[in-house]
């Protein structure tokens, strides 16, 4: 019994044992497959000799092609790679300081606004002006924040 079991084993492992496949069309149009040929229908057909096996092992030389075109990063790459994901990171957390400091601005000039000179002194502003900063701060923050 351990015998004919490792003997059928080894048959399906090698590939030299394979099903039979069969397609026909039923009464309604329908297209069926099957492993078992079907007693009501005798138009079934066997096409088991038509299908090429889909876990067909590679040679040694397509997975030497293969390895070599889909090579591991060097560590040269593995370092640039990490560079531009830093440089990336600080672009956008300086995109996101512009945005945030530009959001303060926007609302510090919708509420009383009072400039001052780089001596202290107060600049009078009109409310055209200040609206008008207003109108391109938001324009900018449009344009660059999400």
């Amino acid at each position: 019994m351990i015998r004919a079991t490792l003997i059928s084993c080894l048959l399906m492992a090698t590939g030299l044992c394979h099903g039979e496949i069969y397609r026909w069309v039923d009464s309604e149009g329908k297209v069926h497959f099957s492993d078992k040929k079907p007693q009501d229908s005798p138009h079934a057909q066997d096409i088991s000799g038509q299908l090429r096996p889909l876990n067909s092992d590679s040679s040694t030389s397509e997975t030497e092609k293969l390895q070599q075109v889909f090579q591991e990063e060097t560590a040269e790459e593995k370092a640039f790679h990490q560079r531009q994901q830093t440089r990336q990171q600080q672009q956008e957390k300086q995109r996101q300081q512009a945005c945030q400091q530009a959001k303060n601005q926007l609302s510090v000039l919708r509420g009383r606004v009072a400039f001052l000179d780089p001596d202290g002194n107060e600049i009078v502003v009109t409310e055209t002006e200040r609206e008008r900063r207003a109108e391109q701060l938001e324009r900018e923050i449009r344009q660059h924040c999400s």
